[in-house]
């Protein structure tokens, strides 16, 4: 028995040792192509031991998991919120919610999003095993979140909010977006904003805009968030936000919230670029597969609006609540935050600009112009900055000449929707998107003089579609400000790049 034992010991050492030197070829692997494709300079990290070791494939594919989780989680979890979409739908008046958000062609095109999602990750040959498996269980926590944030939207006080005047910052990623979106949000005597704490760990509990506290509190579970997302990828909220900063007490894009809606992750739908590159065959766009389909794009907007008015009514109950347990003698009806606008941001606005006017009719509109050439040189490296921990290296789709085109693409079907959106409303004389005038309901600013002086950015925004009000208080240039020193000193460290990186020229863009 003792030399059994001893056999089947020998037996793993060696199946372990084997694995454990496949591991080390891969860690330089990964070490090379960076040195040859990607460039990261700053921060590049790998993900923790365990995570490599599954990678070597030392427990299979990852198929066998793919499906476990789907049979285990992800079809019960899909199931649970078609049965809450079909009872919405039974609501023949629509009070309790709209009906692109429930009824059967919604209900048959989450079941495909989130069955294709699954067909995708499992047939890509790029992604790792861990990749494929942590971005796919990303679609069993949007369907959980999507079920719990539906129920909220079910609820005619909530659908009887209005939503006025929202602000939307609809420029190509890399023009400044960020930085404009988080000093304006620092106003919250004007603006409501969403967190990235709020998108990311939403449930259970949606805290109020004027909760100051209660923000701090959700910031905690968002620090949280981070720190296991640290424990698997050791070093990438560093290696990431050396391009784009992850914070979780302050806004963020609101693209985040699409998660939940689609049942699968949308801000890392680049992830699986080369399937739709494949897909498309030649007849590319730019778009990432149906999700970017005009009646996809509408169920979005609807989505995103419910979650608006979810906030708006949040902010009003839990006032009134507040209240009464404090004996206070104001009404809910004079809660901080009633009648703020949204100030609101996600580069992936850009290429659906009519069906976004369509859900906020009287939307304002922020457009940031830079260079193409500028832009996807950043953007590019974006890209390989997030994949970095998730893509094999020499696989389809990892080398810097790809991910490069790829950035190409999607910067013209940014543009595409940018121009077009703007000709249409040139041709409407009256229109207030059009460039004609000095409208109320559209901005357009440089990306150098926003970054030269962001306090009069912001400043000449407030004058031009707020003109008969006061400008940003002293407390919130001074938060502005205070902002602004910060954010120079943790960008001492950023990742180079250039178009040259990426075997592109500017005939190229």
């Amino acid at each position: 028995m003792l030399r059994y034992y001893s056999f089947i010991t020998a037996l793993f050492a060696i199946w372990v040792g084997c694995f454990m030197i496949k591991m080390h070829e891969m860690d330089e692997a990964y070490q090379n192509w960076n040195e040859k494709e990607w460039h990261i300079d700053q921060y590049f990290s790998r993900p923790a031991l365990l995570v490599r070791f599954i990678n070597t494939k030392c427990f299979g594919g990852g198929s066998l998991l793919l499906y476990f989780i789907r049979v285990a989680f992800v079809s019960p979890a899909l199931n649970r919120v078609l049965e809450l979409m079909e009872e919405a739908d039974k609501d023949e008046e629509g009070v309790r919610l709209p009906k692109i958000l429930c009824n059967e062609r919604a209900r048959m095109s989450l079941k495909e999003r989130v069955d294709d999602f699954y067909a995708d990750i499992k047939r890509s040959t790029t992604l790792s095993v861990t990749s494929k498996t942590f971005l796919y269980i990303g679609s069993y926590t949007g369907l959980i979140n999507h079920h719990g944030l539906l129920q909220m939207g079910m609820n005619a006080q909530v659908q009887n909010e209005v939503i006025k005047e929202p602000i939307f910052i609809v420029s190509p990623p890399r023009t400044a977006t960020t930085i404009l979106h988080r000093t304006m949000s620092l106003d919250r005597t004007r603006f409501r904003s969403f967190d990235f704490s709020d998108m990311n760990v939403p449930l259970p509990n949606l805290v109020a805009r004027w909760d100051e506290e209660g923000r701090k509190q959700k910031g905690e579970e968002g620090e949280q968030f981070l720190r296991s997302y640290e424990f698997v990828y050791p070093g990438i909220v560093k290696s990431i936000g050396s391009m784009h900063s992850l914070t979780p007490l302050e806004a963020e894009e609101d693209l985040t919230w699409l998660d939940h809606g689609l049942g699968h992750r949308y801000r890392t739908l680049f992830k699986l670029y080369p399937e739709y590159r494949s897909k498309k065959k030649g007849n590319n766009d730019g778009s990432w597969g149906n999700v970017e389909s005009k009646e996809v794009v509408e169920y979005r907007y609807a989505w995103l609006s419910m979650i608006m008015k979810i906030y708006q009514r949040v902010d009003a109950d839990q006032w009134e609540e507040r209240s009464v347990q404090e004996e206070l003698t104001p009404s809910s009806s004079e809660h901080p935050t009633i009648g703020l606008p949204w100030i609101m941001k996600d580069p992936n606005h850009a290429p659906h600009l009519n069906e976004l006017l369509a859900e906020f009719p009287d939307a304002k509109f922020i457009f940031i112009h830079r260079t193409p050439a500028d832009i996807i040189a950043s953007l590019a490296k974006l890209y390989i900055v997030c994949i970095s921990m998730d893509f094999l290296p020499g696989s389809r789709g990892s080398s810097a000449k790809e991910i490069g085109e790829e950035a190409v693409l999607r910067m013209k079907y940014y543009t595409k929707g940018m121009v077009d959106f703007t000709r249409d409303h040139n041709n409407k004389l009256s229109s207030p998107y059009s460039l004609h005038g000095n409208s109320t309901s559209r901005i357009d600013l440089y990306f150098e003089e926003v970054v030269r002086d962001i306090p009069g950015s912001i400043i000449k925004i407030y004058q031009q579609f707020y003109p008969e009000q006061d400008g940003p208080s002293d407390a919130a240039m001074e938060a502005i400000q205070d902002y602004l020193k910060r954010d120079k000193k943790e960008k001492q460290m950023s990742q180079r790049r250039s178009l040259e990186d990426f075997h592109l020229t500017k005939n190229d863009v």
